[in-house]
């Protein structure tokens, strides 16, 4: 089995890692990619791939069996049903990590209706979402979803406003890394 957790990781925080580490527990000895969205990915204050990617590196760097990918970096974004097929040619037993509240606009995804039919979910589920909820949204799609409870409120939206006062949600490494490389501070005009 694989899990492949996708996401901005704008910046890594450590929720995320605590999520990589929550999998580990609930799935030992399974390979875990880390698949970052691309450059071309239309979001706000989305700093450059080698920023997030290098910051991923460092974050999982004392990790065993997990994986930080490039391939969203490689091509123009297509959709996550078409990375999971790609890495589906290397990797067996795709599995798609979202959190819950991911699922709430998920019929705004590319080929959504696919995504949810050819691929197993594991779903990190977050405190506001119920199951139930989610399965009333999903009921009239084919879909196969693994909850996995977690909650943690920690939010890379927060950590971009103010790094300093959030540097306590992120790895040491990966703070040091994001103040040696003047990421995510605020520029003053005069």
């Amino acid at each position: 089995m694989t899990l492949v957790f996708g996401g901005a990781f704008n910046p890594p925080t450590l929720a995320h890692r605590n999520i990589i580490l929550h999998l580990q527990e609930k799935f030992p000895n399974q390979t875990i990619v880390v698949l970052p969205v691309g450059d071309d990915y239309r979001k706000p204050d989305l700093v450059h791939f080698y920023h997030r990617y290098a910051m991923l590196e460092r974050m999982v760097s004392d990790l065993n069996h997990v994986v930080v990918s490039k391939l969203e970096s490689l091509r123009p974004y297509g959709g996550t049903l078409k990375s999971l097929d790609e890495l589906s040619q290397t990797y067996p037993k795709v599995h798609f990590v979202i959190g819950s509240d991911n699922l709430m606009n998920f019929r705004t995804w590319i080929n959504y209706e696919t995504l949810l039919a050819q691929y197993p979910f594991i779903v990190i589920h977050r405190h506001g979402f119920s199951k139930e909820q989610i399965e009333r949204s999903m009921e009239s799609l084919k879909h196969t979803f693994i909850y996995i409870p977690f909650d943690e409120d920690i939010s890379s939206t927060k950590v971009r406003q103010n790094i300093n006062q959030a540097k306590d949600a992120l790895l040491p490494s990966v703070y040091q890394y994001i103040i040696q490389n003047h990421l995510y501070q605020e520029t003053t005009h005069v």
